[in-house]
């Protein structure tokens, strides 16, 4: 099994990328014989069906990234470096890595919990294990996936990566908390630092204008790819979409319901939109930064040539 797919437009393709990587159901049989829990409740923590919500969207020229693989196996919107190491046994690099707040509670890199805090293992894994999952799943789809945002950028001058995922509902992991507090979306801007506002205003406005409820940043502000590849200064704009399961799935049984379809047609309505909107945006926020620089640059050269200098504002790096 390959670690991704990617779908491009027939035509006319943007500098838009929606990304799904929780969706895949991937467990190969190497994990399988090391997990100690029945392998039916492992894909509850995966973002179930994210894939097929985003699947039409190069109808509108968007681009679609997916993983294959399981979260569970290999969380590919983590760090490298988050990993637990008491999870592997004579383990001789454990200075290497990073005890985040997610590794402390068991979903790093590499989960050594279920969605319900139900131990997966049984024993320590062996070291091996560790460069094995990265080289097979996660090294792979971290230089695709940059290498396609980087084509973008140098295509367009900007990208939009919409980072897609799916939350459990309150009745699903807290049945006595009320529905009506939770919102449908939440979208995540690592509190406003990796994409451009109007831009955030502008899907927010999208989605609550089709009755949805928004919320923005918590609990969910973005995680290793809004934050690692999102730079708005750059024209790299990335955002979380936290999607209500609830909207479209029954969490029990893991089948969609009657939402699917609708919100399965919101979302490529999105991709529609932001295809109509977003470049136009994007090159007047370009010429903005550029003339920003320029005045910055000559303010602290008065001396420069502008017309020898002209060439860097407007070649993207």
């Amino acid at each position: 099994m390959s670690a991704y797919s990617i779908t491009l437009p027939h035509m006319g393709q943007n500098g838009i990328l929606f990304n799904s990587p929780h969706s895949g159901t991937g467990l190969p049989e190497r994990f399988l014989k090391q997990v100690s829990i029945d392998p039916s409740r492992l894909l509850y923590s995966s973002d179930l069906m994210v894939d097929r919500l985003v699947q039409d969207v190069p109808l509108f020229g968007a681009t679609v990234f997916i993983n294959h693989f399981a979260r569970i196996y290999v969380d590919t919107n983590r760090s490298a470096r988050e990993i637990d190491p008491g999870m592997f046994e004579n383990l001789t690099r454990a200075n290497d890595f990073d005890n985040s707040s997610k590794v402390s509670c068991g979903f790093g890199i590499f989960s050594r919990r279920c969605y319900n805090g139900q131990e997966i293992y049984a024993e320590k894994l062996p070291e091996s294990e560790i460069d094995h999952r990265l080289n097979a799943v996660y090294y792979p789809v971290h230089r695709a996936l940059a290498t396609l945002l980087n084509g973008l950028h140098h295509q367009h001058d900007f990208y939009l990566l919409l980072d897609c995922h799916s939350m459990p509902s309150h009745q699903f992991i807290h049945p006595d908390q009320p529905h009506s507090h939770q919102p449908d979306l939440i979208i995540g801007t690592c509190f406003g630092v990796s994409c451009r506002k109007a831009i955030v205003q502008s899907i927010a406005g999208y989605f609550t204008g089709h009755g949805l409820k928004v919320a923005y940043d918590n609990p969910y502000a973005g995680g290793f790819n809004t934050q690692t590849y999102g730079d708005p200064q750059r024209g790299r704009h990335a955002l979380q979409l936290e999607f209500n399961r609830a909207l479209y799935m029954n969490e029990k049984t893991l089948e969609p319901h009657e939402g699917f379809s609708s919100l399965q047609t919101l979302v490529t309505g999105l991709a529609e939109n932001l295809a109509e909107n977003l470049a136009e945006n994007m090159a007047e926020n370009l010429a903005e930064n550029r003339a920003e620089n320029r005045a910055e640059n000559l303010a602290e050269n008065p001396a420069k040539n502008p017309v020898r200098d002209l060439r860097r504002f407007f070649t993207t790096k």
